[in-house]
């Protein structure tokens, strides 16, 4: 199996593919309903007006406040207010003193007539938790998310099968709190319960903050994986994915969607080709890394400059792929003034044991300049081993003295002579040998047998 077919495989391994409800992280796991699902609210007989001219008095407020005549309405309640004792027409009153007071962004008068509704208890079941809910919205204007919460929570202590909103609502209470772990399941809940795909993405943003405000790495990898299942053309989710997984230290994993992504053609931008080629070559894969810049290349998407051309020679040199590289780095010489490119193609050249091409390519290099000293002084040193091998001693030791001249390639130098010198010597001592016992031989031969 190829890498990337193996890195694909781990990350498909980790998304799982079945739903909201098989979402499970060590905070959801033990997530349960935090209302009843079923039953019914006790039955209560509201009395209604007990005063007819009560009655009349709510409707000419009714048609105030359709009117935007809000100041009159409210003074026409608290006139009400004042003088009745009616529990059933306080309720109503303090109702709607409740909301004007909440349009006016009043939050203290709205906690104060909203509590009134529910301590006075004369409406029916669903119009009072109504009321805790206004009790909560209003302390949550005040920014007292605790009152807030506290309020929810007796809402929902009480409430049957509460739409999924109250929930969401309640994971947000907490969150503004940096109630963090809290919030967790109340988001969890409602993303199980809601179909619908904008709300479940809102909640799947919150599951995943809460998580990583929480340094559940894995956890926020999981929500991620299923939000990339669901979403699978937003990018954003791939990349945050993505550095989850690079910080966790799963670097295979994060290479893996990096590359699904580059397969899904999410990645448009020269970084974003780079960056993944770049994780090719660091995983030990550098002509993978090189395909993608020629795929980038190809597509118009990686501009072919200097900068670039030296990232995919580096890459083809890594793998060892010579012709390639020594494309690359002659693409490279002719756009530059620098030696540098030319020295790389002697190098791979001298790899290749094509020691003429090599010794061509590393003059080319001293002669065009602008080289670091260390290179200059390796284009001599291979040079002369270049020439040596050829047999060329002569000019394998002019190159190494050259090479001798440098700092950084004086002992290699020095070495190389060294060597050659005792080639030489030896050879020399040989050649001496020899003549010695042709000599001798012939000595013998001239003497006179007895």
């Amino acid at each position: 199996m190829s890498k990337t077919k193996v890195f694909m495989a781990l990350l498909l391994a980790s998304i799982p593919f079945s739903g909201a409800q098989a979402l499970s992280t060590k905070y959801t796991g033990s997530c349960s309903v935090l209302a009843k699902e079923t039953g019914k609210y006790p039955d209560r007989k509201v009395t209604g007006f007990k005063n007819p001219a009560t009655y009349k008095k709510m409707e000419v407020i009714n048609q105030q406040m359709a009117d935007g005549q809000k100041a009159q309405a409210k003074a026409s309640l608290l006139e009400i207010k004042s003088s009745s004792s009616d529990k059933f027409a306080l309720s109503i009153v303090n109702q709607y003193l409740a909301r004007l007071a909440f349009e006016a962004e009043n939050f203290n008068q709205t906690v104060q007539y909203a509590r009134e509704v529910v301590n006075l208890d004369a409406l029916p079941v669903k119009a009072i938790l109504s009321m805790k809910k206004q009790v909560a919205w209003a302390y949550l204007g005040k920014k007292d998310y605790k009152n807030a919460i506290s309020w929810m929570k007796q809402y929902f202590d009480q409430v049957i099968k509460p739409p999924v909103s109250d929930y969401k609502a309640l994971a947000q209470l907490y969150y503004q709190d940096n109630d963090f772990k809290n919030a967790i399941c109340p988001a969890y809940i409602a993303l199980s319960k809601t179909t619908k795909s904008k709300d479940k993405e809102s909640l799947y943003k919150m599951l995943f903050g809460l998580h990583y405000n929480l340094k559940d790495m894995a956890g926020s990898a999981t929500i991620l994986s299923e939000m990339i299942n669901y979403y699978p053309d937003n990018k954003k989710y791939w990349e945050q994915l993505f550095s989850i997984e690079f910080q966790r230290g799963k670097e295979d994993t994060a290479l893996a969607i990096y590359e699904l992504g580059y397969k899904k053609g999410l990645w448009t931008t020269a970084k974003e080709y780079k960056n993944l080629a770049s994780m090719h070559s660091n995983s030990g894969a550098p002509l993978v890394a090189a395909k993608v810049i020629e795929e980038g290349f190809t597509k118009g998407i990686v501009p072919k400059n200097l900068e670039n051309l030296k990232l995919l020679a580096r890459f083809y040199d890594s793998a060892k792929e010579r012709d390639a590289a020594i494309k690359t780095y002659d693409q490279l010489s002719g756009m530059s003034n620098s030696g540098e490119f030319a020295y790389k193609i002697g190098l791979n050249y001298f790899e290749e044991e094509k020691y003429q091409q090599a010794i061509k390519y590393f003059q080319e290099a001293v002669r065009k300049g602008n080289l670091k000293s260390v290179d200059r002084g390796y284009s001599y040193l291979q040079m002369g081993a270049a020439q040596f091998y050829l047999g060329n001693e002569s000019a394998a030791i002019s190159a190494l003295n050259k090479a001798k001249g440098i700092d950084k390639t004086r002992k290699n130098a020095t070495s190389w002579m060294a060597f050659i010198k005792q080639k030489q010597d030896i050879r020399e001592q040989l050649k001496k040998d020899a003549e010695a016992l042709e000599a001798e031989v012939a000595a013998e031969a001239s003497e006179p047998s007895t």
